[in-house]
């Protein structure tokens, strides 16, 4: 099961945000009107159980009211069907639709945050998907018509997410690529086991970077300790070549004669070699010193 599935399934078993609010949601993304002789009813449709159990449990919390449940195969596949066939509990249901935020959206300030949260959390599982976060963070909900389009951006500004808007020819998404944005839509639709999933493996890979950046930053300063060591080394050497490393003070030929005796030291390590120990400013002027005068030959 991929990480959106869980995450998927994480919200669907836990208690509706707001039941109206959720209704309406779903309504919205997956119902559709069947027209009998009496008035119509509302059917659901899905390819998932667990989510058919959802819709079934929510119309039955809100209007005391069992609607037909149905399971048809489809060859490799199965359809899950929740059928509403009381013709006034339709009646209510698409009147409450009519009179919902969806339907009448015009500025989110008017909308409830708990309808705000019901409705990224039904357009999520329906419409939504999100990366496994050992993969890179990326969380996209589609928008079927410009002014669903709309809504998912304002509902998910509503909480100061910053969601981007991507236009794919014949259908647009909004979509989050910042992991700490993601991690807030998380909790917003009560993904919690999910978002402390996500925030493991942020946390790991911070680990890694850092072990990864300090690994880097020594090796760099191994290297630039090993090539400064060697021009020291070799200026020394075209010293004692010339002769006129031996026309230098005690002080002088001592660095030089540690420095060719510790190639790999750093200046601070040859410092606490010397009778007494030296500062790492006065060694470092020193073996300057010789590369000084090696290039002045």
């Amino acid at each position: 099961m991929s990480f959106s599935q869980r995450c998927k399934k994480e919200v669907l078993k836990k208690d509706p945000i707001s039941p109206d609010g959720e209704l309406v949601s779903i309504i919205h993304f997956v119902g559709s009107i069947r027209i009998n002789r009496q008035g119509y009813n509302i059917k659901f449709e899905t390819d998932s159980n667990t989510k058919a159990r959802y819709i079934y449990n929510l119309i039955k919390t809100i209007y005391k009211y069992s609607p037909t449940f149905e399971i048809l195969d489809r060859g490799s596949s199965r359809v899950f069907k929740v059928l509403v066939e009381n013709n006034h509990i339709s009646d209510r249901m698409i009147e409450k639709k009519d009179k919902g935020f969806i339907d009448n959206f015009k500025d989110i300030d008017d909308v409830s945050l708990d309808d705000i949260k019901s409705f990224l959390k039904i357009a999520f599982i329906y419409k939504g998907s999100i990366n496994d976060p050992q993969r890179g963070y990326n969380l996209e909900v589609i928008g079927s018509s410009p002014e669903e389009l709309v809504l998912l951006k304002e509902s998910m500004d509503a909480f100061d997410l910053n969601a981007k808007v991507n236009y794919r020819g014949d259908y647009s998404l909004v979509y989050l690529k910042d992991s700490d944005k993601i991690s807030d839509f998380l909790a917003i639709i009560g993904a919690t086991k999910s978002l402390f999933e996500l925030e493991n493996v942020r946390a790991m890979k911070s680990i890694r970077n850092n072990i990864n950046r300090q690994t880097n930053f020594d090796k760099a300063n191994i290297d630039r300790t090993v090539k400064a060591s060697l021009k020291q080394v070799d200026a020394i050497n075209d010293l004692i070549k010339s002769g006129d490393f031996y026309k230098l003070d005690d002080d002088m030929i001592g660095i030089g004669r540690l420095r060719l005796d510790n190639p790999y030291a750093s200046i601070e390590e040859l410092g606490r070699l010397v009778d007494p120990p030296m500062t790492k400013a006065k060694v470092n002027y020193r073996l300057q010193k010789f590369i000084k005068m090696a290039e002045d030959l």
